[in-house]
């Protein structure tokens, strides 16, 4: 009996991995593990739901999809829309016209084409939000100046005034939008409405929303959503599900806050009661994690842990779990996790890592 379910449940794994190969999507790591600069490596779904023999420590597979060499030794921000992976490769830069452009990896072509600058006063790229064609990203105060919303998209050229017949039509570009109620700085976690067009920002004592298609920004209440980062729509669960900003190595869900409704509590938090993260008592040696949604209640969490505090070998541990309610409403993991580990040789500690699936 334990082989039949031994073999069911590697079956069933299989079926998950052939499930994810149908939507040709991959998972892709950004990795500073290369003593010139990043990588960006392309994760295979079939390894990603079967678990390592004896769970030996792997090798990231070789060649990387792209390397990017670096200016300087420090960290580089990523960011994502459609099918691709935008690099700031110097994003603490504020040199404005003298700021070194942004890198466009297209994850479909594998092409690798040169991108605008990041607005000036914009802290990080990796925060940036995507929502539909468009990145949105909101800029920290400057002086005088408030906050504003940039959004980047695939626009026709606007900075040749007389374009030749052979210069391009269209370029990835930024523009800037109606001043914003709360610095970039102070976003502690986002997520997109199942809408497809409002987004929720809470900073650390209250929440707003913003409709990408009127620009209208709206203030919901003296509340914070309860993740960290962004947090993402399960249309099984009907809730957003998210790493949780209280309680390190745990991941919870809340419904979907009104669009228009301001409420002074915020909406109720269900935890998953599995502590997901592996680093008890590596608290000094853990950098960071990130959760992503995988479709058809999968995620991926993906943390990266240094083997000793005196040196810059990691491990990046990659897991992939299913989520579901019980009888009782709690949150539980729906399917038996997989987890995959693979040695980094890392530059800085200043970057962990930056995943995405697509």
């Amino acid at each position: 009996m334990g082989r039949l379910e031994e073999e069911g449940s590697s079956s069933k794994r299989r079926r998950r991995a052939n499930d994810a190969a149908g939507t040709g999507k991959h998972l892709y790591l950004a990795l500073d593990d290369w003593e010139g600069g990043y990588s960006i490596h392309k994760l295979d779904p079939d390894d990603l739901f079967m678990e390592a023999p004896g769970g030996a420590i792997g090798k990231l597979p070789e060649p990387a999809a792209v390397r990017i060499a670096s200016p300087v030794r420090g960290p580089m921000a990523f960011a994502a829309l459609g099918s691709n992976i935008f690099v700031a490769t110097n994003p603490r830069c504020r040199r404005e016209h003298y700021a070194p452009p942004t890198l466009v990896y297209d994850t479909q072509t594998s092409a690798l084409t040169v991108g605008p600058r990041v607005p000036d006063w914009l802290h990080d790229l990796s925060d940036a939000m995507a929502v539909g064609e468009k990145l949105y990203a909101v800029t920290s105060y400057r002086f005088t100046e408030s906050p504003s919303l940039q959004a980047m998209s695939w626009a026709p050229i606007t900075s040749i005034p007389d374009p030749y017949p052979w210069d391009p039509a269209m370029e990835w570009s930024w523009k800037s939008m109606p001043a914003a109620p709360l610095d970039g700085l102070d976003i502690t976690a986002y997520a997109l409405h199942p809408d497809g067009r409002t987004l929720f920002m809470s900073s650390g004592v209250c929440t707003h929303s913003l409709d990408t298609s009127s620009g209208v920004w709206k203030e919901l209440g003296d509340w914070v959503l309860p993740f960290r980062g962004q947090a993402y729509f399960d249309g099984d669960l009907d809730a957003w599900v998210g790493l949780h900003r209280g309680a390190d190595g745990y991941i919870c869900c809340c419904p979907v806050a009104s669009r228009s409704a301001a409420t002074t509590r915020p909406p109720e938090c269900r935890v998953l009661m599995e502590k997901m993260f592996q680093f008890q008592g590596e608290q000094e040696k853990h950098l960071g994690a990130t959760l992503t949604y995988m479709g058809d209640s999968r995620f991926c969490l993906a943390e990266s842990v240094l083997r000793s505090v005196d040196d810059l070998e990691s491990v990046l541990r990659v897991t992939v779990f299913g989520l579901r309610y019980d009888h009782k409403g709690e949150l539980r993991n729906k399917v038996r996790r997989t987890t995959r580990s693979y040695a980094v040789s890392k530059n800085t500690l200043r970057f962990s890592h930056a995943a995405f699936w697509m």
